[in-house]
């Protein structure tokens, strides 16, 4: 027996990265071409070679699949093909249980019990195999043949959403409509013009719209997109109808349950799950007087009701894992459909120029049919074939075709009638021959392909688009406790809350635009140079401890570049603001028309100049305007009072330059 030394580090190491390409390859993530992982592909084409066309036993499938899936039972991948609420158009059609993939409880099933079938879809998807379209892989042991993707005529890879986790590699694929999809793809070969492709799932419900993360996912391939349930309120209770899809009924039933218990969601009463044959149903009911538009934000905001689904669109190209944005995944399938096309039509010109060969010879034995039948009837078997070469002036493959016909059909009528498929022949190979060479001709084939595509199984979308309005963060709990505060607001952006008179301890070079003497149910109104208005609650900003820095408030409203140009307040004694501008002009303005649910307020002041100064009042009182010569003293009772944030107002020195203004 002999040894030999190895270092362990090194064995270990290859055998990892062998073991992880061998996951990623066989198991883990979808190939772009087929958009299929291994699994899925041969649960296909096991059926197809089993004729399933008919509903057959699930467990007969399965045993089936295991010819050419190594790895234990398919049936938890067969069920995912069949779920409805899992894939828009399944790739299964099954009867029996399958369970529910919007239910964490409803399980499926035992394989025994349930049946399955190719879907129309499917059976689409592996036609031309014969055609050489695909190659051909052995199985695990070497004893069948199977194709190494699915000849689709669309991106299955972009119409059905994917998952997977393999060796230091994740991928989660959204799904998109099939019809938005084909339309998309078909505009791009006509005009090059490129689609932003929004993510539709079985599950419905409402994908919030944010262009900056649609025009990411098509673009890199990465983002995070926001899902809600689809609710109705129906007096003092809410209908969920639809869920997002990556989360279940029961997972949104026990956060209601665990806040409600936990003092956070009192207004709610009961929830109920109430699913049948009729479609998707959980109620929630509320204690009578519930603002129900609250209760449906906080459902939003604090349970499963509203989800994300994070797009990571790993995929395999050329056998190496990589991310692609859903433009390059297309052009990708596109280079791939092509080539499977011409590989198509390359097998069928060299069956036709081989049948035409074959009746180019007939067409010689159709001058002296007597003499071929005599030649055939004289000679020895082993020399029938090399005397109709020799007296016909035809190939060996010719002779032999004449040979191997039957008796009955060597006549004229039968050969006249095989010859005149002569021309036919000739004109297709030289057909099919311009369109290998013309990407123009290949494009229409894709296209024809796409539309049958569309036409026969496009679905109008189910999770539709929806254009949220920005609202005022809701809370769990809304008693807010009121009291008298102190806020100093700076330049920088600073906010210092005191309860009692204390002084703020300002950067170096930072300066107080603001003071306001106000409640903690008060709101900041920070106005930006870009004449944008971001509110901000007080309560929502902790009390400022003795020699530490204010909240930075660029970092509440999320916006770190915002020059800010002043501040004002809204509470319960502050009335209006007086805003003067850079051509001389002073506005009275009510700061009701700041009130409401929005956080940020788009053209908050004049649009035409440059805020110069501004200063809250709770009632009217005289001012000092500070111009470049001089001092002015005003009413402000003398100014109209306007509801319109971005009035102009009235000039206050027509002659004079306006700097500043301050209460007398």
């Amino acid at each position: 027996m002999t040894t030999t030394n190895k270092n362990i580090e090194q064995i270990i190491e290859n055998n990892m990265m062998e073991y992880s390409a061998y996951i990623l390859l066989d198991r883990a993530l979808p190939d772009l071409r087929d958009g299929l992982k291994p699994v899925h592909r041969r649960i296909l084409y096991s059926m197809y070679l089993q004729k399933a066309f008919k509903f057959t036993k699930s467990a007969n499938v399965a045993g089936q699949v295991m010819k050419l899936h190594p790895h234990g039972s398919s049936y938890g991948s067969m069920v995912g093909m069949v779920q409805k609420d899992r894939h828009i158009i399944p790739m299964l059609e099954g009867k029996g249980n399958f369970g529910q993939y919007t239910s964490r409880d409803l399980m499926p099933a035992a394989d025994r019990y349930s049946e399955v079938k190719l879907s129309e879809i499917s059976i689409d998807m592996m036609q031309n195999f014969d055609k050489n379209v695909v190659d051909f892989i052995d199985n695990y042991d070497g004893t069948m043949k199977m194709p190494e993707v699915l000849p689709v005529k669309f991106p299955s890879i972009l119409a059905y959403s994917n998952s997977g986790i393999g060796v230091g590699f994740s991928s989660s694929i959204p799904s998109f409509n099939l019809k938005e999809l084909t339309e998309a793809i078909v505009k791009y070969i006509e005009t090059g013009e490129k689609t932003v492709l929004v993510p539709d799932f079985a599950t419905g419900g409402l994908i919030v719209k944010e262009d900056n993360v649609f025009r990411q996912l098509n673009e890199e391939g990465r983002g995070t997109v926001k899902i809600r349930g689809k609710a109705e309120i129906v007096k003092n209770e809410i209908h969920i109808t639809e869920i997002p899809y990556s989360t279940t009924r029961q997972a949104i039933i026990e956060k209601i349950v665990e806040l409600n218990k936990a003092g956070k969601l009192k207004e709610v009463t009961d929830v109920k799950d109430l699913t049948g044959l009729k479609g998707m149903l959980i109620t929630i009911t509320a204690r009578r007087n519930t603002d129900m538009n609250v209760l449906l934000e906080k459902l939003y905001k604090f349970t499963p009701l509203q989800s994300t689904f994070s797009a990571n669109m790993n995929m395999l190209v050329d056998d190496l894992p990589k991310v692609l944005g859903v433009w390059q995944t297309i052009d990708k399938w596109l280079e791939w459909r092509t080539t499977c096309i011409k590989r198509g039509l390359s097998h069928d010109i060299e069956t036709m120029t081989r049948k035409l060969h074959l009746l180019q010879g007939l067409e010689k034995v159709l001058l002296d049919i007597d003499e071929a039948i005599e030649i055939i009837r004289r000679s020895s078997r082993d020399q029938i074939e090399r005397n109709l070469q020799k007296h016909f002036g035809i190939d060996f493959e010719q002779a032999k075709e004449v040979a191997n016909m039957k008796l009955r059909n060597i006549n004229r009528e039968y050969i006249i009638k095989k010859i005149e498929d002569i021309d036919k022949f000739e004109k297709t190979i030289e057909n099919y021959k311009m369109i290998v060479k013309s990407q123009d001709k290949i494009n229409q084939i894709i296209i024809k392909g796409l539309n049958e595509t569309k036409e026969k199984y496009g679905k109008e979308r189910r999770t539709k688009i929806a254009e949220l309005t920005e609202v005022k963060p809701v809370r769990l709990v809304e008693e807010v406790p009121n009291y008298a505060v102190t806020i100093y607001l700076t330049k920088e952006g600073y906010c210092y809350k005191f309860k009692g008179n204390q002084e703020p301890n300002l950067k170096p070079g930072d300066e107080v635009l603001k003071v306001f003497e106000t409640e903690n149910k008060a709101e900041i109104l920070i106005f930006g140079s870009d004449r944008v208005c971001h509110k901000v609650e007080l309560k929502d900003i902790d009390e400022t401890r003795a020699n530490a820095l204010g909240t930075y408030l660029p970092n509440m409203i999320r916006d770190k570049n915002i020059t800010i140009v002043s501040y004002s307040i809204l509470d319960s004694t502050h009335k209006f603001i007086i805003a003067a501008y850079s051509n001389n002009r002073i506005a009275k303005i009510n700061l009701e028309a700041f009130q409401g649910n929005r956080t940020i307020l788009k053209n908050s002041y004049c649009l035409k100049q440059d805020l110069l100064d501004m200063i809250t009042l709770e009632d009217d009182v005289s001012l000092n305007l500070l111009t470049d010569k001089s001092k002015l003293t005003v009413d402000t009772k003398n100014f109209n009072l306007t509801n319109g944030r971005n009035a102009t107002g009235v000039y206050a020195s027509p002659s004079r330059k306006l700097k500043k203004i301050e209460v007398a």
